[in-house]
C-alpha cells in the first residue's frame, strides 16, 4: 500500500508537500481513505498528463493522477538509467519525489499497478486506456524510440 500511495503523488505534489503527505500515508493505509489522501495531496495545478487523462477518459483528477503515477512508478523501477532520465526530463515534477519513492520502495510489477487501479476505484482494464494517452503525450514531447519501445513493452496489457 505504501508503494502505491507514494506513486500517487509523483504527478501531483512538489517536494515541499511530500513530507507531510508521506506522514499521512504512513498513518492511514485504508482503501477508503486513499481517494481523500490523493485529493489532499493534489496541487491546485494539474499535470499535463492528468489533464489529458481527465479530458479523454471518464476518470476524476485523483484517479488520473494515481493511475498515471502507478504506471510511471513501474516504469521508473524497470527502465534503464538513460530511459529513466529521459522520462524524468519529459514529465514535469516526476523526478522531484525520487528520494521519497526510494525510501518507501516503488511499484515493482504489473500486478501492483492493477492493484493501485482497483484501490482508486478503477477497473484494472483501464490500464489499457491510460497507457496510450501517456505514450501519446510522451511522443509529443519528443520521447526517443528507445523509451517509447520500453514503455510500450512494459505497459502491455495483453500479458
Amino acid at each position: 500500500m505504501r508503494n502505491t500511495l507514494i506513486s500517487l503523488t509523483l504527478l501531483s505534489i512538489g517536494i515541499g508537500n511530500a513530507h507531510a503527505f508521506l506522514d499521512k500515508v504512513t498513518e492511514n493505509e485504508s482503501a477508503n481513505g486513499l481517494m481523500d489522501m490523493v485529493s489532499q495531496g493534489l496541487n491546485s495545478e494539474s499535470s499535463p498528463i492528468t489533464e489529458l487523462l481527465t479530458s479523454q477518459l471518464p476518470v476524476s483528477t485523483e484517479q488520473a493522477a494515481g493511475g498515471a503515477s502507478a504506471l510511471l512508478a513501474l516504469a521508473q523501477s524497470h527502465l534503464s538509467e538513460t530511459n529513466s532520465s529521459e522520462l524524468n526530463s519529459l514529465i514535469p515534477g516526476l523526478s522531484s519525489l525520487g528520494g521519497a519513492q526510494d525510501m518507501l520502495g516503488g511499484i515493482e510489477n504489473f500486478s501492483a499497478v492493477q492493484s493501485t487501479f482497483d484501490k482508486l476505484g478503477l477497473n484494472p482494464s483501464m490500464i489499457s486506456q491510460f497507457a496510450p494517452v501517456i505514450l501519446s503525450y510522451l511522443e509529443g514531447q519528443g520521447a526517443s524510440d528507445g523509451l517509447m519501445s520500453s514503455l510500450t513493452g512494459l505497459w502491455d496489457t495483453s500479458k
